[in-house]
């Protein structure tokens, strides 16, 4: 789906839709990404779904970049409103310092409106909505990010068995491996 988002934006992929396929994956299955019928960045374990372009105008201050900035909003809060939290509703804060947070952080400046990400978790999945600028290619940016729980939420939080540990380590090191940059349309990357 390609609509016109104002302002000289494309619409990529709706959200919601995204957000209830992932609703309807068996737990027990690794995703099949392009299964879904979206498009996507498929990265393995982990995946991005483009939402939304639009000219970056103004510059990457969040208060500047606001061409998409409604549709993060509508997204935001329809996803806070039906997966809050594990059995709460609470935003989950994700740590822009580590783990796939700092390769968000290092993939491009993110525009943080609350002033933090937040992620979502739908089974045994986390749900990222970034909105963030290309200044290279002076282009505003929105998508969700789907990465594996445990890669956010670790339980328990202090490994207690060799396995529990080795687990932990394995997720650290897939998280500095994963690639959270992407552009559209797809072949732009080179």
């Amino acid at each position: 789906m390609h609509d016109d988002t104002g302002a000289g934006g494309e619409r990529i992929a709706d959200g919601t839709a995204i957000l209830a396929a992932l609703e309807r994956l068996p737990q027990w299955l690794e995703p099949v990404w392009a299964e879904l019928g979206f498009p996507v960045v498929d990265r393995g374990r982990h995946a991005i779904f483009p939402l939304a372009v639009a000219p970056l105008i103004g510059g990457v201050e969040p208060g500047r970049a606001e061409a998409l900035n409604e549709a993060a909003v509508h997204l935001q809060n329809y996803g806070i409103h039906f997966y809050g939290g594990d059995f709460f509703h609470a935003e989950s804060p994700l740590d822009l310092e580590a783990g796939y947070g700092r390769r968000l952080a290092d993939a491009g400046p993110i525009l943080l409106n609350p002033p933090c990400l937040i992620w979502w978790g739908i089974g045994k999945l986390a749900v990222v909505l970034v909105r963030a600028a290309d200044p290279v290619r002076s282009l505003e940016t929105l998508s969700l990010h789907v990465l594996p729980k445990e890669w956010v939420w670790r339980w328990p939080p202090e490994p207690s068995t060799k396995r529990e540990a080795s687990r932990a380590r394995r997720m650290v090191r897939e998280q500095a491996a994963a690639d959270a940059s992407w552009s559209w349309p797809p072949d732009a990357a080179g």
